[in-house]
């Protein structure tokens, strides 16, 4: 390797010495450093590079006798001596300049001075040389040779640096990771090869190496700089962003004072701007929005009825039997809300997106009857929340509709009203926080009811299951003269679980009463197919001890169990099919009911613990082909035996709804899956696909991704055509072909045409599909 350097050291100085030059230009022109760091960089590297410039000459003439060879030697040794120890000088003055910044009292050092004083002697002893021969002599051919004082010459570049690493050391937490780096390698990389030096006669190593630092130095404090300067960016930046946030925290609130201020006019209007601007914001993440688009979203939908001011008083929660007039005002409500919100020039998309909530996907919407993807992204995301909030939000003429209903509108409307992405994804989460969403969350039980004349107050309902509910309570008897009291049970089947009386809510909650129990045996059977009593009275104690009702069902029968102080009773509740969801309230006539409890007792009613009143209702008792029947009573509660999925599989089978069935996911499902015995649900079951024919799917999972189309075609009529055919019952085709690890789905069925791939995830070699779905009953199953 020192034959190599020998070889090419000329070479190398010349490279060395252009690159410290090229440094010293660049720090000239340098504007980020301080101006007195500059200046001694800039002599620094002025040094470094007339250091080797020297060495290189002393090397070039050596051995030569011409005049200008004897000056040239001699002149080059002695600034290679001197300028060794004025680059020590230098190095002293970057180091006591960088802790001035840092620390102002670590630069009064008393080693850094004694550093720079020792400098100052090694430069005077090489002019003393140049006299006396202390490190050098020269022969009669003009070559250079050490002398006895030589190793004096290697005292200052060596202890100087070495006191110099005491302060770095000592300060070594007031220096950046660059500065510390470059200080280091310039204080030990030179004492490193110039021990070397000592035994590698006729190679400048030292100097060379101590042009390389000073290089370094430069480039390290280029890093240091930019680093700093990157921190300094990222703290504005911060700050910016934490500005940003200040202002956007004021608009926020401005906003929601100002919407707080608007709903002050209408009870039925509270929150209902920051309900929305919430469900629209999910909406949005759940689409893959950013957050500054959601944000937009969210601001949008805040103020999407900005301009509701200009509407009467008499318009405000009105939905239906509009004057003409009333249309027009409602109508041009999103123009009035946009030109108002135009006035907000630092949110420019507040105008353009609520002047388009109304728009509606087909193109019937107002004001512009804008259609599909011309409306504004935003505005199709606000319309859905929009209209979610109005539906499950109370108004002057009714309650809020319950999730089953909800949820079928945006399935129903999705394409047509909303943008069917949008629409899917709200549905999606109704189900995924609410499961198939078929009926409302549970109210309580009221711990106390008062009942004034008949049926006047009704508790929430309670479900019968399989499982005993127990129901304690005590009632006070506030009747006068010639009046009647006493408590009773209402049975019935809602989807908001509470008792209607007007037709409009009988229509809107699905309601069915099976009839009414008396707590002394007395009944009154309506909708249900048979009710029975077994009435025991009793003696009446000398205390009263309240009312009990124990009430469990077991498939299509009721049995509730009645006592009180003069009688026990139980009843037998035939329903009209297993598919039908029971529900018991209480009420009562002139009577005060307190102390209300219900609690579940763990007893589960059996097969055998009720007697058969109706028969059971089927709806499967037809020929059977390659598949038995199955008859579906609610959600997926039954499925079809596997079907194994190899290459292709063709299924025909007929459906029909069942008589309760009332929404349009009521209809068959086609689930692909597996399971280690081919069984629906069965050991190690992994779902891969559920897809509804109504035209709705459960999306990808871990399992599997799906990529499902739907589209109605010319043949379908309308939703409502859908249900009746239902009904009437029809005949289904499903084509359904594995290809690898890819499976193809496809359907046409009422004018609902259905395409869906799905990429299994994991490798399986089976594949199943099985028939399930929801209050259907699935028949004359064959495969092709």
């Amino acid at each position: 390797m020192f034959e190599l350097i020998r070889t090419y050291q000329l070479d190398v100085m010349l490279f060395l010495s252009a690159t410290s030059a090229t440094m010293t230009v660049l720090l000239f022109i340098t504007q980020f450093l301080p101006r007195r760091r500059k200046n001694i960089l800039i002599g620094m590297e002025i040094v470094a590079t007339l250091l080797l410039s020297f060495d290189r000459l002393a090397y070039i003439y050596a051995g030569n006798v011409s005049p200008v060879g004897y000056v040239m030697v001699r002149l080059s040794n002695f600034m290679v001596f001197f300028l060794t120890a004025a680059i020590v000088f230098c190095f002293n003055l970057y180091l006591t300049d960088v802790l001035s910044s840092k620390n102002p009292a670590a630069s009064d050092s008393n080693r850094l001075r004694f550093s720079g004083i020792a400098a100052v002697i090694g430069m005077l002893l090489s002019v003393v040389t140049v006299f006396t021969g202390l490190y050098y002599t020269f022969d009669s051919q003009n070559y250079y040779h050490r002398s006895s004082g030589f190793l004096i010459a290697y005292i200052i570049p060596v202890l100087c640096p070495v006191v110099q690493f005491t302060v770095v050391h000592k300060y070594r937490k007031d220096f950046s990771r660059f500065i510390y780096t470059a200080l280091i390698l310039y204080i030990f990389v030179p004492i490193a090869v110039g021990i070397i030096q000592i035994f590698t006669y006729g190679l400048s190593i030292v100097n060379m190496s101590m042009v390389v630092v000073s290089v370094s130095l430069y480039i390290f404090n280029y890093l240091d700089i930019n680093s700093e300067m990157q921190r300094v960016h990222d703290i504005e930046v911060e700050a910016l962003k934490e500005e940003h946030q200040r202002m956007k925290q004021v608009f926020s609130q401005t906003a929601s004072a100002f919407v707080n201020a608007l709903e002050l006019r209408s009870s039925f209007l509270k929150g209902s701007a920051e309900r929305t601007a919430d469900i629209a914001r999910t909406i949005a993440r759940e689409a893959g929005k950013t957050e500054d688009e959601c944000d937009l979203v969210y601001y949008t939908a805040l103020l999407h009825n900005a301009g509701i001011e200009s509407l009467p008083d008499e318009l405000i929660g009105k939905e239906e039997q509009f004057t003409k007039e009333e249309e027009q005002l409602l109508k041009n409500l999103p123009v009035v809300s946009a030109t108002l919100l135009s006035k907000i020039t630092a949110f420019p998309f507040l105008e353009k997106n609520v002047r388009a909530v109304c728009e509606r996907y087909d193109g019937t919407g107002y004001p512009e009857k804008l259609r599909g993807e011309s409306i504004p992204e935003i505005a199709r995301i606000v319309a859905v929340a929009k209209e979610y909030v109005s539906l499950t939000s109370q108004t002057k003429t009714r309650k809020a509709f319950p999730p089953a209903i909800v949820r079928e509108e945006f399935v129903k409307e999705a394409g047509s009203r909303f943008d069917p992405n949008f629409a899917t994804i709200l549905v999606h989460q109704l189900d995924t926080h609410s499961g198939e969403v078929t009926s409302s969350r549970a109210e309580p039980l009221e711990n106390a009811l008062s009942c004034g004349t008949y049926r006047q107050t009704v508790s929430a309902g309670v479900p019968v299951l399989q499982t005993f509910t127990n129901i304690r309570f005590s009632a006070v008897d506030e009747a006068g003269e010639n009046e009647f009291s006493a408590p009773s049970i209402i049975v019935f089947d809602s989807f908001d679980r509470r008792v209607h009386n007007s037709q409009k809510s009988i229509d809107a909650y699905h309601y069915l009463e099976y009839g009414e129990i008396w707590f002394d045996g007395h009944i009154i059977s309506t909708s249900a197919r048979n009710m029975e009593v077994h009435v025991t009275k009793k003696e009446p104690p000398a205390e009263d001890s309240g009312y009990t009702v124990s009430a469990a069902r077991y498939e299509d029968h009721l049995l509730i169990k009645t006592d009180c102080a003069s009688a026990s009773s139980e009843v037998i509740v035939a329903l009209p099919d297993s598919a039908k969801a029971a529900y018991i309230a209480l009420t009562g006539e002139h009577c005060q009911l307190c102390d209300i409890i219900a609690s579940a007792s763990g007893q589960v009613l059996s097969k055998d613990d009720v007697p058969r009143i109706a028969e059971e209702v089927s709806y499967i008792n037809h020929i059977e082909s390659d598949i038995p029947n199955v008859q579906i009573n609610s959600p997926r509660a039954e499925y079809t035996e596997g079907i194994a999925v190899k290459n292709r599989v063709k299924l025909h089978f007929h459906t029909m709804s069942l008589p309760e069935a009332n929404l349009v996911w009521h209809c068959p499902y086609i689930v692909l899956y597996y399971a280690e015995d081919g069984v629906a649900g069965g050991k190690g079951y992994r779902e891969y696909a559920c897809i509804k024919l109504n035209g709705e799917d459960n999306g990808s999972n871990a399992f599997a991704k799906n990529s499902f189309h739907m589209r109605r075609t010319d043949a379908f009529e309308s939703w409502n055509a859908w249900k009746e055919a239902n009904k009437a019952g029809f005949e289904c085709r499903v084509e359904i072909e594995r290809k690898g690890k890819y499976i193809e789905l496809s359907t046409e069925n009422l004018g609902i045409s259905i395409e869906n791939t799905t990429e299994i995830l994991e490798p399986k070699d089976a594949v199943y599909a099985a028939l399930t779905g929801d209050l259907c009953a699935i028949t004359d199953i064959r495969l092709r």
